[in-house]
């Protein structure tokens, strides 16, 4: 193991540029399989939302849930002046619109983006 020396600035040159093109081919597939979790995991934040509002529905239209909820008064979510189908497409609305913010950006204030 003494007889060992430092490798030659060539080897060393060499496997440098082995681990450039290496990890230049990791970061392709590592971002293309980001790209792709992102578009899936933007599809399941704006179903969120959906599936939110009709586990809400059913709940309000079956006669005993099978959940132990609190009770409230009767008729009091008629009282509380709002539709839940009007505030979910609110919730949509949003989420659609975070999601092309920077497309809603460039459209809405044009002089904004030039400079």
């Amino acid at each position: 193991m003494a007889s060992l020396s430092t490798p030659s600035f060539h080897v060393l040159f060499l496997l440098v540029i082995v681990a450039l093109f290496l990890g230049l081919s990791w970061y392709m597939t590592y971002e293309s399989a980001l790209e792709g979790l992102m578009d899936q995991l933007n599809v399941v934040v704006i179903l969120c939302p959906v599936l939110l509002l009709l586990i809400v529905h059913w709940l309000s239209v079956v006669e005993k849930p099978t959940l132990p909820l609190p009770r409230s008064e009767p008729n009091a979510i008629h009282r509380a002046g709002g539709s839940p189908w009007g505030v979910g497409l609110l919730v949509v609305l949003l989420m659609v619109m975070i999601s092309y913010q920077s497309s809603f950006h460039d459209q809405w204030f044009p002089m904004w983006t030039r400079g």
